[in-house]
């Protein structure tokens, strides 16, 4: 994917600006997590803080295998996965790609709905479909307006996590309990365990890091900073899922609060804004939502239009046609979201996890590959040990969300 071809494209800007870990990481975060990580501590307290940890473990090392996988070749992942493995294996870790980027827009959705009707009123619907309709100008106009917004987004988003950290340290944690959420618990709510590990360990954005490296130029000689780069990242995305959890954990379960609403999770932050929580909060969570609009859009359009050979550069048709279906379909989903948008937006993180062990499977053959990865580049043991559990745990959270879904069929 040379990077002059994206030279036209905003996303091409946010790309050179930071590292692709960042970039993954800020990506990852947007409401799904922020809705799913207030849920788990308000529902289930400290206990879910090992499904984090363990999420964020696997969610370094499938990422770290992205980009080198994206440091070894000049062709794109899903390039590879058709000379390698086939045709059919490309087009469906396409679609896998297109269908849990998907998921993920109808959390961005949801949650830009939910925030601005909250803040001002209106339908969520509808501003869910305002706001796409905002991205999709941007999305093919190149404007410059994309910058300004880029870093408008990230300074919001920047501002509520800040307070977060603040309220942790006033609100003081439970730290024995704490220190026992970090080891799996009997009786927890599956769901949620679920949800949680698909919001963090986001396989198609550790995948789409192969992609992010070779805009960089990036190649064997920075495998020490693709290292470190992908590592600073996601730790800091886990970070401040736990600090969310945590926070929730002890202000929202005490008081029997079940998060239902918007205005439900900005209650964490009372203890340190006072009435200016709701305000800031439902700004924060606007900007989080919508700065990950257009960039989730293209990873789920590039992997489809790369598997079905439509091209795989960010700035090709096809990779925009299809990112604009994700924002279209994203859109339709939330105006059709019912009386409750939050267990909305909580289910759809947890769909996601129904495509993400075809893509976890097809990373760690080509990883191992000779023909594909040189010797420096491959997996070790260490990687294709926690690759492996990593894949069984996604493919038994994959069976359980599906079984959820076909136990109304079977009843």
């Amino acid at each position: 994917m040379p990077s002059e071809k994206l030279s036209a494209s905003p996303l091409r800007r946010l790309f050179a600006a930071v590292g692709p870990g960042l970039v993954t990481a800020a990506v990852v975060l947007g409401p799904g997590s922020i809705t799913v990580s207030s849920k788990c501590g308000a529902l289930l307290g400290y206990s879910a803080l090992w499904a984090l940890v363990v999420a964020v473990v696997l969610m370094v090392t499938y990422t770290h295998m992205g980009a080198r996988l994206g440091m070894a070749s000049s062709e794109s992942l899903v390039t590879l996965t058709a000379r390698h493995l086939g045709r059919w294996v490309a087009v469906l870790m396409g679609l896998c790609g297109f269908l849990i980027c998907t998921g993920f827009q109808t959390g961005n959705n949801v949650g830009v709905g939910v925030a601005m009707n909250a803040l001002v009123g209106g339908s969520p619907g509808l501003w869910a479909v305002v706001f796409t309709l905002a991205a999709l100008a941007v999305l093919w106009s190149s404007s410059s307006l994309y910058k300004l917004l880029e870093h408008l987004m990230m300074a919001l988003v920047g501002l509520m996590i800040l307070c977060f950290v603040g309220d942790l340290l006033m609100v003081r944690p439970d730290m024995p309990a704490l220190a026992r959420g970090l080891w799996p618990s009997r009786g927890l709510d599956m769901g949620l365990i679920t949800a949680i590990s698909a919001t963090t360990l986001s396989v198609a954005a550790a995948a789409f890091q192969a992609y992010l490296v070779q805009s960089k130029g990036w190649t064997a000689d920075d495998l020490r900073k693709g290292l470190r780069d992908v590592v600073i990242g996601i730790v800091t995305l886990g970070s401040i899922t736990a600090v969310i959890m945590i926070t929730s954990a002890a202000v929202l379960k005490p008081a029997g609060i079940t998060v239902t609403s918007a205005a439900d999770m900005a209650l964490q932050l009372e203890p340190l804004l006072g009435r200016a929580a709701r305000w800031l909060f439902l700004v924060g969570l606007w900007a989080g939502a919508f700065s990950s609009f257009i960039v989730n859009a293209m990873i789920g359009g590039t992997f489809l239009a790369d598997g079905l050979g439509w091209g795989s550069r960010l700035s090709d048709r096809g990779p925009r046609v299809l990112g604009s279906v994700v924002m279209l379909f994203g859109a339709g989903v939330a105006m059709v979201a019912g009386r409750n948008p939050i267990q909305l937006l909580v289910m759809a993180q947890a769909t996601t996890i129904l495509g993400v062990p075809l893509m976890a499977a097809v990373m760690l053959i080509l990883a191992n590959r000779r023909d594909v990865m040189p010797r420096n580049l491959r997996n070790g043991l260490a990687s294709n040990i926690i690759g492996a559990l990593g894949l069984t745990w996604l493919l038994v959270l994959s069976l359980r969300q599906a079984a959820a879904f076909l136990k109304p069929l079977w009843n």
